[in-house]
């Protein structure tokens, strides 16, 4: 087996952390919340492309611009704890359901979201 598959094998049976993250205006209180497969990238995957002005959000991203990234804030709101048999599709369920939690119970206490 060559290197790069072995490689290739090796980055399939990694375990990444998953879960559901935001992104607060600390200005308005207004909240971005999104899942995600990888938590340890999605900071950075997210703040680049606001930096960017690349961010599929366009008001997230307006704020962004011009409010300026100290006034926001990034934080992990829940983490998916995987068993060692889930498979992907099960947990983008699980991910999906988390989502919808959160999503619930921001809006149920008022905060508004991007």
């Amino acid at each position: 087996m060559s290197s790069k598959k072995k490689n290739k094998n090796a980055y399939k049976q990694m375990k990444f952390r998953m879960g559901v993250f935001q992104i607060k205006n600390l200005e308005n209180k207004k909240i971005f919340l999104q899942t995600s497969a990888d938590l340890d990238r999605a900071y950075n995957g997210d703040k680049f492309q606001l930096n960017m002005g690349l961010h599929s959000n366009k008001e997230l991203q307006h704020e962004w611009t011009k409010l300026g990234s100290d006034k926001f804030e990034f934080s992990v709101l829940d983490e998916l704890k995987l068993e060692e048999l889930t498979t992907e599709l099960e947990a983008k369920k699980e991910l999906k359901e988390l989502y919808k939690l959160h999503q619930n119970e921001l809006i149920e206490t008022g905060i508004s979201l991007y």
